[in-house]
């Protein structure tokens, strides 16, 4: 699957269980995802997509649109 925005929320939608989300959300304020949450997030993003996301990378991601950047970043 092709690492597009749309791809990722879609993805981000199955695993939380939420309809409406939008690229400025925020993992843990905004769409209530916890640590265990967003490491299955991660891991699902990177078998998806094909990628492995650098570990060090990951402190820095709070949005969807973070997560995006960080794919973009390492699929190129």
């Amino acid at each position: 699957m092709k690492p597009t925005l749309e791809n990722l929320i879609r993805l981000i939608k199955a695993q939380l269980g939420i309809r409406n989300i939008q690229p400025q959300d925020l993992f843990v304020e905004d769409l209530g995802a916890e640590s265990v949450d967003l490491l299955n997030i991660v891991a699902v993003t990177e078998d998806t997509f094909g990628i492995e996301l650098d570990e060090a990378e990951l402190a820095n991601i709070f949005t969807i649109q973070d997560l995006y950047h960080l794919i973009r970043s390492g699929s190129e």
